[in-house]
């Protein structure tokens, strides 16, 4: 019995928790698609679009698979299940990135090719689409707990922030075809690596995940934070050692930025060279190498950009998205006040002396470790709520570990009613959003 209590009964619990965070994560998607099909069963879409773009059924098989299909391809779904059908067409798909529709073509090529004589192409890749978002969840929330355990040495709060991943306000968005899960498993797995010290899988991990969603390059951050910010060197004034780490920081950072730039590199290739560039008036990034097609797009065809939301029309969806900023906020006051000076100067100096080995629950959220994705907290809410659509913070920020760790942070040490809120918003506006979506209603 007492080695339950050494490192081989902490092991036990460790996997005994993960394939729990498994288990939950796998319920959850079910539940997802299950209350996904019943409500839209029930309430009649808000949209029909859905029909233009997966085709009639013809059989009892293709009518099985379109009705689970229909639920969760909605919003821009139809742009990524375009792109893995005909390709980049049109120049503002250049506002969704090649990953998931590269994959939905290999493994509709590949796992489901049996369907391929029974089923519609389109049918068969957008079922494609919710077997990878759904897979990439269930990664994503393992990884989640596993980073979780590494970073804040508290196995109880990295577990419960994993359970509160699973149970995502976005969750619909999590399940449809979209890049969040996905993305979010990437950037997990990136995060692990670089807590590891395997810098160049990291830095690979990186680079798809810039294949997947722009912000995959801002956490290119770290190995900056990691080898230069933290190095030992500084204290040594070893310069010349320091000058290596950022000769190695910035080559990571580089490779980590290489899908992102191969993708822009694609767009500038199909519209900027003769006769596209001919045939219309002449696109800004094809003449500018700080310009980008994906920034073109964003700002023409979605109009993004500094403060261009913040019209009277928008309330409703600045209501949307108040949880989750109120949150945001809360959790960077809660660290910056723990102590001010350790934010203030970078983590170079600081009031609070820092525990080794196995951190007290009231504690780990306060690590030093988490400096760095406080501040990318505190950049990404700075964009989402100035720049981007604000209402799509809420899946902007579930690939944000550190807004789970705050999360379970607030819900194991305040009251039981801080505890119910934190929980009960989580889970209410996760399956509200769920039925919302599957019948085709804002927010998306």
């Amino acid at each position: 019995m007492g080695g339950l209590h050494g490192p081989a009964g902490a092991l036990g619990s460790a996997l005994d928790r993960r394939w729990s965070v498994v288990k939950y994560a796998v319920v959850s998607r079910a539940i997802v698609l299950v209350l996904g099909v019943v409500s839209n069963a029930i309430i009649s879409d808000y949209d029909a679009s859905t029909g233009l773009v997966l085709p009639d059924t013809s059989s009892a098989l293709e009518s099985v698979l379109r009705t689970v299909t229909h639920v969760f391809v909605r919003w821009d779904s139809f742009y990524f299940l375009h792109i893995a059908d005909a390709g980049y067409a049109h120049e503002q798909e250049h506002a969704f990135f090649p990953l998931l529709p590269l994959l939905m073509r290999l493994v509709a090529g590949t796992v489901l090719m049996p369907l391929a004589g029974w089923v519609d192409r389109r049918i068969v890749l957008a079922i494609a689409g919710l077997v990878i978002s759904n897979i990439s969840f269930v990664f994503a929330a393992a990884t989640l707990y596993v980073l979780g355990r590494a970073t804040l040495r508290n196995e109880r709060l990295a577990y419960v922030a994993a359970l509160l991943f699973v149970a995502a306000p976005a969750s619909a968005f999590m399940s449809a075809v979209y890049t969040e899960s996905l993305f979010a498993w990437l950037v997990f797995s990136a995060l692990l690596l670089i807590a590891q010290r395997q810098y160049a899988w990291a830095a690979l991990c990186l680079s798809a995940s810039g294949l997947c969603r722009s912000n995959g390059i801002l956490y290119a951050g770290f190995f900056v934070w990691d080898l230069v910010v933290c190095s030992d060197a500084w204290r040594g004034r070893h310069y010349a050692a320091l000058a290596i780490q950022a000769v190695r920081a910035a080559v990571l950072v580089a490779v980590s930025t290489l899908g992102f730039a191969a993708f822009q590199a694609y767009g500038h290739r199909t519209f900027c060279q003769p006769p596209a560039e001919a045939a219309a008036a002449p696109r800004p990034y094809c003449h500018s190498a700080l310009s980008t097609v994906y920034g073109f797009v964003q700002a023409e065809y979605w109009d993004v950009g500094f403060l261009k939301y913040y019209t009277v029309q928008q309330l409703p969806n600045f209501a949307l998205a108040a949880p989750m900023v109120a949150l945001s906020l809360a959790g960077l006051y809660t660290y910056a006040a723990y102590d001010p000076l350790r934010v203030a100067t970078l983590g170079w100096r600081q009031r609070r002396a820092v525990a080794d080995g196995k951190v007290p629950l009231a504690a780990a959220f306060f690590r030093p470790e988490l400096l760095p994705h406080v501040y990318l907290w505190a950049l990404l809410l700075a964009v989402a709520t100035t720049t981007m659509h604000v209402q799509v913070v809420t899946r902007f920020f579930s690939s944000v570990p550190v807004v789970f760790w705050f999360a379970a942070h607030a819900a194991t040490g305040g009251g039981w009613w801080q505890q119910r809120a934190v929980v009960g918003c989580f889970v209410a506006y996760g399956l509200a959003g769920v039925v919302l979506f599957s019948n085709f209603f804002p927010p998306a």
